[in-house]
């Protein structure tokens, strides 16, 4: 850092070093010159901005800033770096904005500020001859951008007003998002840039430091964490076909940004129900990820165990016995034994919305597809201990079976202790009878919503005339469940692999043939819940991770990546 303001003005000294530095294509040194969060450096390196935001204040105050565009402009000319002078301008002169006004700003308006340089910055990437300088400078700011947009996601306090931007859909029609949701899209345009790469690289070399698509992974991180932030992780999956299609394998890249990558996509396979990837995705990441990170570890353990057990893969002792695993295995531990007892009753109440540990799943956004996925597994685990205690084992010649009634009964002395559990918080049961039933929290206020919007169940029409004459049917809740749904579970179950056998709709029963040969019904008819959905696994590359020899591009190429380094080296 030169000594600013021993002989000449300030801002003219950072435009000669600002200079220097496009000259010799040098973007790492104009990154470490202009800094967003000065306030942090140490006193001795914060005087040059202080004296600059004087400077600026004094000679280009609020309302004179064609005379600032001037002067930057003067320097940057067309003749010496044509294009990317006008982009690199208004860059530089919007970061002279910012540096003159953030003393007086707001947080929100501190924020605009910076997402609009940021936004400038990722235009002037775009050039063909001087755009890979705005690297250094776009990575820095972008993961200023995204801790700023994500403070204020999680400080609504620090905003004055409505924190929304108008913007446009990809038709063209008005419309409104977050603040966090608009900053994703700037790095998501980075990102777009970054990954263009530069003219005639092969996608199959490894990226140098003046390669843009060193900042594939960090430009798509910070866009990624913003998402996640703001709920709208689905919108990435365009991403995550761009870098199937452009970028490099993965591994080419350092580990933080592998891992850190690795966790993002597989918290968005598992919100799109696709366990087996996502299980995939977060094993390598914890795996990568360093011992000594133990906050990260615990973040990705989290996501993990909940890929393992919506596929029937439980977590060791071994592994909960980990640091990172205490708050882990807390939580997850006693859903595993629910399952394993299959406790319908307890499994609904351990992951209702009221109770406690239903609302850290649901903070975490893993409450929904624990609910989903695990009930057939519990469902498993019911007849599979019915079948233990009450079914026919069989003999020689003589097939064992099990009575589809006692599966019904099981559930319906487990389901009315979660009905009490509803009951006792004021929610979710009915009269039939003298006697109290139970009711799907999801249909609970369904008989009031048809009464006020005159829905006919039969047509799936709306009539007006409809409107208020609908009659709950008691029938229909006389007993939970009927045994028409435990007979529609078994054969899911069996349709699954989950249960191998075959079910009888007269006289219902579930049997178990070959069993003898197989080494009993319980071990013929009740396979592991793992292996079976593992051997279902088609062996396709799980999308969005580039690996090694698994480009979609390039004719198939294989890469040879044994000795490479990390990106930049």
């Amino acid at each position: 850092m030169p000594a600013f303001g021993v002989t000449t003005p300030v801002l003219d000294s950072f435009l000669v070093v600002i200079l220097d530095s496009i000259r010799s294509k040098n973007g790492q040194r104009i990154t470490e010159l202009i800094q967003l969060d000065f306030d942090s450096l140490p006193p001795d390196r914060q005087k040059p901005y202080a004296d600059l935001n004087s400077e600026l204040s004094r000679c280009y105050p609020v309302g004179n800033d064609a005379d600032l565009v001037t002067r930057c402009q003067r320097d940057l000319s067309w003749d010496e770096f044509g294009t990317f002078s006008i982009s690199f301008a208004e860059s530089i002169v919007q970061y002279f904005r910012y540096l003159r006004d953030f003393t007086t700003a707001d947080n929100q308006a501190k924020a605009s500020k910076i997402r609009q340089l940021t936004s400038q910055c990722v235009i002037a990437l775009g050039d063909s001859k001087y755009g890979v300088i705005m690297i250094p400078i776009v990575l820095s700011f972008s993961r200023t951008l995204a801790t700023i947009a994500t403070n204020l996601d999680r400080n609504p306090s620090l905003v004055k007003s409505d924190n929304l931007v108008a913007t446009q859909d990809t038709e063209g029609a008005p419309g409104k998002v977050s603040f966090v949701e608009d900053a994703a899209n700037v790095l998501r345009d980075a990102f777009i840039k970054c990954l263009a790469g530069s003219p005639g690289v092969q996608r199959t070399s490894r990226p140098a430091a003046d390669d843009k698509r060193v900042g594939i992974y960090l430009t798509a991180n910070s866009c990624l964490k913003l998402l996640t932030q703001c709920r709208k992780l689905r919108n990435a999956q365009q991403m995550f076909s761009s870098i199937d299609a452009q970028s490099p394998p993965l591994s080419f890249y350092p580990a933080a940004q592998r891992v850190t990558y690795l966790y993002y996509l597989g918290r968005y396979h598992f919100a799109n129900n696709h366990f087996l990837r996502a299980q995939a995705v977060l094993q390598k990441a914890y795996e990568q990820c360093h011992r000594q990170a133990i906050k990260h570890r615990r973040l990705i353990l989290i996501y993990l165990t909940a890929s393992n057990i919506c596929l029937g893969r439980f977590p060791s002792p071994t592994l909960l016995s980990r640091s990172e695993a205490a708050e882990v295995g807390s939580r997850f531990l006693p859903l595993c034994k629910i399952i394993q007892a299959g406790d319908l009753g307890r499994f609904h109440q351990y992951l209702d919305l009221t109770s406690e540990s239903g609302e850290w799943f649901l903070k975490r956004s893993i409450l929904l597809q624990l609910r989903d996925r695990c009930e057939i597994i519990v469902w498993r685990s019911l007849i599979r201990k019915t079948f233990l205690f009450s079914g026919y084992m069989g003999e020689e010649k003589k097939v064992p079976f099990l009575r589809l009634n006692y599966v019904r009964d099981a559930a319906a002395w487990a389901l009315p202790r979660y009905r009490g559990g509803l009951l006792s918080h004021g929610l979710g049961s009915q009269a039939v009878n003298g006697e109290e039933t139970y009711i799907d929290p999801e249909f609970r206020e369904l008989d009031a919503a048809i009464n006020e919007t005159g829905f006919d169940p039969e047509s799936g029409q709306y009539d007006d005339q409809y409107i208020g004459q609908h009659t709950p049917s008691s029938q229909d809740t006389a007993e939970f469940p009927t045994m028409t749904e435990v007979e529609s579970v078994v054969l899911s179950l069996i349709q699954q692999g989950l249960l191998r056998g075959f079910a009888l709709h007269t006289n219902p029963r579930f049997a178990i043939p070959g069993s003898q040969k197989a080494g009993g019904p319980m071990k013929a008819g009740f396979p592991k819940v793992w292996k079976v959905i593992k051997s279902k696994e088609s062996g396709d590359p799980v999308p969005g991770w580039v690996e090694e020899g698994n480009l979609g591009s390039e004719g198939g190429r294989v890469v040879r990546i044994v000795g490479a380094r990390p990106a930049g080296a």
